[in-house]
């Protein structure tokens, strides 16, 4: 007979499955992505309503078994009305679950990744700035994750100046020390190293120009993608 188990969690997507069943998938604190059949989601009197939608955070109790869960009951936890009527808001929302799917793997402990998205999507609630707040976002999850870029000097050296980027060595880089490609300027990683250590709720403090946003973001992203595929 399959246990039972109950756990929390916030909705990162809903997958459909054979005619009237879908596969949620929820970022959890204890057991990373969770995986779990919900059975009978898709009909039009389904017990589930919008519960399982993407965004909310939810209490599940499900049944243990040999390969996928079996979702029993689901109760909303968290619903945060206000992402919901702002487009870009939404957007940024939807854009850290996504974040948060590709570095979170199932089964692993993630308190740290769970307490970055739920703190993400508050925020936004809340007027985060977004495009400061979104790279503040991204930091305190690849922290979460374990990679935690290098933002105070040469990852090798400590030196400040002459720094270039470098993913393959885990953030700043100086010349000297092999570093390649176009130069940072000092502006930019000092607002990135005080985004990484400032709570995600004071971002607003940290005044970037356009331009190294931008260029800090397309930096970012290619940090995650080398850590994904390492």
């Amino acid at each position: 007979m399959p246990r039972l188990a109950r756990d929390e969690g916030i909705v990162l997507a809903t997958q459909d499955f054979a005619e009237t069943d879908c596969i949620v998938t929820l970022l959890t604190a204890t057991r990373g992505k969770l995986p779990l059949l919900a059975k009978g989601a898709r009909r039009l009197t389904t017990p589930f309503g919008a519960i399982l939608d993407p965004l909310n955070r939810v209490e599940v109790i499900y049944y243990k078994r040999q390969g996928l869960r079996l979702l029993r009951e689901a109760s909303l936890v968290e619903h945060l009305p206000a992402l919901r009527g702002d487009l870009e808001r939404l957007e940024m929302a939807l854009a850290g679950v996504r974040l948060a799917a590709r570095l979170v793997a199932e089964g692993e402990e993630s308190s740290g990744p769970y307490k970055a998205l739920l703190d993400l999507l508050r925020e936004l609630a809340q007027g985060l700035p977004l495009r400061t707040g979104w790279l503040a976002y991204v930091l305190k999850m690849l922290h979460a994750v374990g990679h935690q870029p290098h933002l105070t000097g040469c990852v090798r050296c400590g030196a400040g100046e002459e720094l270039t980027w470098s993913p393959e060595r885990g953030g700043l880089l100086c010349r000297r020390c092999g570093g390649r490609g176009e130069g940072l300027p000092a502006p930019l990683w000092r607002s990135l190293a005080a985004l990484q250590r400032l709570p995600l709720a004071h971002s607003a403090r940290v005044r970037m120009r356009a331009e190294h946003v931008d260029q800090a973001t397309v930096l970012l992203e290619a940090f995650a993608d080398y850590q994904m595929r390492r």
